[in-house]
């Protein structure tokens, strides 16, 4: 991947205490993670806070960039008025906002801070003082390395690094939900996360079950990932596999997922929030997308990774997919089969 140079001739700004403002779904805040390490580079002795969603939280709370991580529950009922009287407790000199709602602009124009860095495209933005063209050709993690550019600084290749982390406690968790399952050390496990929150984002049930039985069949076990939201799409996986699954969905905390990806030797994934914590876990992916299309930047960041999908007029048919296909006949997932997939992960085997 080619990594995005931004040099400026501004000069040099220097800032004491700084926050990222971001709040959308969970794979957004992992694609975030490389303006963390940026920043905290770039700006050592600053005080580095992130604004997130509680859920988003456990995903960064090991990040060794980040100082303080402030939540805002916008679906728990926190209304504006004390969300916007917290951060400006912090007395935040620069504000950086990946985010683009209008919530967001506005926490940030009443944030206090002096300067406030933000895209041209999002809403109400003349909140920030300094704004930046999202660059749409390139992938969503440069896009938001863009937004260092009024800074007057350079990112650098070794920036591009996405971080998901945890602890003993749910590498303890995972290996003994493994040992209980009768897996031995060392076995090669093949990871499965069918699960997405759209619906057109999810690959069948019988291509998941039918690429597991034939690695299976090479002597891999089998793992199903998820969340409680994805109990159903997971429990329609296991039941087309038949025996000798393990179906974790919904058995582990959100924090766990990073050290079930650890223990994968091969990976297969919905384009969902896995995917991207699998790339910063550097484990050999196979993303299939549907509704959704690489060229809206979301594709996985990682070499070890493929991406399976069928080009149609019809694609993409949203920024984020939804619940039913517009055209009546969800043609994109349709025809992805399991020996696209099977060649995928044999490739990655091939390069491992």
């Amino acid at each position: 991947m080619g990594a995005i140079k931004l040099m400026y001739n501004r000069g040099y700004m220097k800032f004491n205490r700084i926050l990222i403002l971001q709040t959308a779904f969970l794979g957004d805040v992992v694609l975030t993670t490389p303006l963390f390490r940026a920043v905290k580079r770039l700006y050592p002795e600053a005080h580095l806070t992130l604004l997130t969603t509680p859920a988003a939280k456990p995903l960064v709370e090991e990040d060794p960039h980040l100082d303080e991580i402030i939540t805002f529950d916008k679906k728990g009922g926190e209304g504006m008025t004390s969300i916007i009287s917290r951060v400006r407790e912090g007395r935040h000199d620069l504000i950086i906002s990946p985010h683009r709602s209008h919530r967001t602009s506005i926490i940030a124009m009443l944030s206090g801070a002096s300067v406030r860095v933000g895209y041209r495209e999002a809403g109400f933005s003349f909140a920030y003082n300094r704004r930046v063209q999202r660059p749409m050709e390139l992938h969503e993690v440069d896009r938001i390395l863009a937004l260092l550019k009024p800074l007057g600084v350079a990112v650098e290749d070794s920036d591009r690094t996405l971080y998901a982390g945890y602890t003993w406690e749910e590498r303890e968790l995972v290996d003994g939900l493994l040992k209980e399952a009768g897996f031995a050390p060392g076995e090669k496990i093949l990871g499965l996360a069918p699960g997405s929150v759209w619906a057109t984002k999810r690959w069948r049930a019988e291509g998941f079950a039918e690429v597991a039985r034939e690695l299976k069949n090479r002597g891999y076990r089998i793992v199903i990932i998820g969340g409680p939201d994805d109990l159903a799409a997971a429990g329609a996986v296991e039941d087309l596999i038949g025996g000798e699954v393990l179906n974790a969905t919904g058995k582990t905390p959100l924090k766990a997922l990073a050290a079930w990806l650890d223990s994968f030797a091969l990976f297969v994934t919905n384009d969902s929030s896995p995917l991207h914590i699998a790339a910063a876990r550097g484990v050999p992916t196979v993303a299939v997308f549907g509704a959704t299309v690489k060229a809206l930047g979301f594709y996985p960041f990682h070499e070890r990774s493929r991406l399976v999908e069928h080009d149609l007029p019809c694609r993409p048919c949203g920024l984020h997919g939804g619940d039913d296909c517009p055209e009546g006949h969800f043609d994109c997932m349709g025809l992805v089969t399991a020996d696209d997939v099977l060649r995928a992960l044999q490739e990655l085997e091939g390069a491992a």
